[in-house]
């Protein structure tokens, strides 16, 4: 199956899936694709976000996206993902995704995920091998 055209149409038109088009609905259908997918679809997403985001390796990815949505912010995000900040979740969600399939498409794909994910943990100064 072709996620990454599956999800741009979700993105696109979410009530012909069912969904309400909020974060929350999209974040949870995503979880539910992954886990029918023997949790093997979104596989490195989350590590591919902490090294954007600079911080956060206990976080989960739905977490990781609206540190990068709202820089700054550490919390209060059920405010923004409700109501100006939707849009800007929600595209920033589906964008994130884009380019994590995209990049698991190349040669390297996923090992390279890992590889750079790896790197920043290194190089933090709590990180004990």
């Amino acid at each position: 199956m072709d996620y990454r055209k599956l999800f741009a149409e979700i993105h696109r038109r979410p009530e012909l899936y069912g969904l309400d088009g909020s974060y929350h609905d999209y974040c949870t259908f995503l979880l539910g694709v992954d886990a029918g997918n023997d949790r093997q679809l979104l596989t490195g997403f989350r590590e591919s976000l902490v090294p954007q985001v600079g911080t956060g390796d206990n976080l989960v990815w739905p977490s990781l996206v609206l540190h990068l949505a709202f820089p700054g912010r550490t919390a209060g995000w059920h405010d923004e993902v409700a109501g100006a900040g939707r849009q800007v979740a929600n595209d920033l969600l589906f964008s994130l995704l884009d380019e994590f399939f995209r990049k698991r498409e190349e040669r390297s794909g996923t090992a390279a995920i890992f590889d750079e994910y790896l790197t920043w943990l290194k190089a933090q100064s709590w990180h004990r091998p």
